[in-house]
């Protein structure tokens, strides 16, 4: 394969917000190699810096598409049926995605280090981002969510890097819908809610917007990964249906804080 390694797509938002779903998306088309966050691999940790250059940044980036190691290619939740098998092979790729929800600082250092590169930073109702979060393993067992939820700050021990809470969603949100209306050609805000209710008319947008071709593969993942139900939290088979068990299990008090927060930034939209 020949992967254009000037013009990677960084596919990134806060934990819990449809990440992993988007990556298979791009993953399920044989023009396009996917890998999970090289900076908080081992094999690339430490290797990127805010002040890294196009040359730093295509050396991780080959180094990359290159690895079959089971974080990078996310394969290891291919053997529990989370994610999807592909059958198209990769011989023909010539585009490199990286899926993230850390660094997102390194990620614009890396915007500006390569012209070509394109952000698609997908956004989801932040209660339903926080309390997803809350209901997964990714929440300590010992941390207590009305101490937590602003801040997130139970989750930041591993360093630099680390976004979880809403002060975090709300700053993300903002800086990434001021970029993408002031550079529309390399920067894209996608509602993780749109993306259910209209995936392939989504997934056009995105491909179109990172001139690449809509693959049939991809058009066929898209429906499947509609066509079935699983609750588990990193599966991306998760039915057509926008699930909002969310807006009665999360404390009142809290999502009303959350909204209100959020309306009063100028992002109301976001919130039906």
């Amino acid at each position: 394969m020949t992967v254009d390694l000037d013009a990677p797509i960084f596919l990134l938002g806060m934990p819990r917000s449809g990440t992993t779903w988007l990556s298979q998306v791009f993953e399920s088309s044989p023009d396009v190699v996917v890998r999970l966050s090289p900076p908080y691999s081992y094999d690339f940790r430490g290797s990127l810096a805010a002040g890294s250059d196009a040359a730093g940044w295509r050396e991780v980036l080959g180094g990359s598409v290159a690895s079959e190691d089971r974080f990078l290619t996310q394969n290891w939740r291919r053997d529990s049926g989370e994610l999807p098998e592909f059958e198209d092979d990769k011989a023909d790729a010539s585009r490199l995605a990286l899926k993230d929800t850390r660094f997102h600082d390194l990620y614009e250092s890396g915007m500006a280090a390569l012209p070509a590169a394109r952000t698609i930073y997908i956004v989801r109702h932040p209660g339903a981002a926080l309390w997803s979060w809350r209901m997964c393993k990714e929440f300590p067992a010992d941390a207590d969510f009305r101490e937590q939820w602003r801040s997130g700050q139970c989750r930041k021990q591993d360093g630099p890097g680390e976004y979880w809470g809403f002060d975090d969603w709300l700053a993300l949100t903002q800086a990434y819908y001021e970029r993408a209306a002031a550079d529309p050609q390399r920067y894209l805000v996608v509602r993780y809610e749109q993306m259910v209710r209209d995936a392939l008319g989504t997934a056009e947008r995105m491909f179109a917007f990172s001139g690449l071709r809509l693959h049939p593969a991809t058009a066929e993942f898209v429906r499947a990964s509609q066509a079935s139900f699983d609750p588990r939290p990193y599966s991306v088979f998760k039915g057509r249906e926008l699930r909002q068990d969310w807006r009665t299990q999360m404390p009142a008090d809290i999502l009303d804080e959350v909204e209100r927060d959020t309306a009063t930034a100028g992002l109301g939209e976001l919130l039906s």
